[in-house]
């Protein structure tokens, strides 16, 4: 299973992907952004199948992400 991580706070993604590594070895975090607005242009090109996303974020929150998903 692909996935991306979405969060503003590095040391939260950082946790995450550890422990996604330690026990979801099936998932393959394929990246990680800081910002909702630069996951959005990668979205189409990497096309995961999960996306972990910080709700509370500066400049886009994870509700407006998803709206932008469309």
């Amino acid at each position: 299973m692909k996935a991306i991580i979405i969060d503003d706070e590095k040391h939260c993604r950082e946790v995450l992907e550890m422990l996604l590594h330690k026990y979801c070895n099936q998932v393959q975090v394929l990246q990680s952004f800081a910002g909702a607005k630069d996951a959005l242009l990668h979205l189409d090109q990497l096309q995961p199948d999960v996306i972990f996303l910080d709700i509370e974020m500066p400049e886009m929150n994870g509700f407006e992400f998803l709206e932008s998903c469309n």
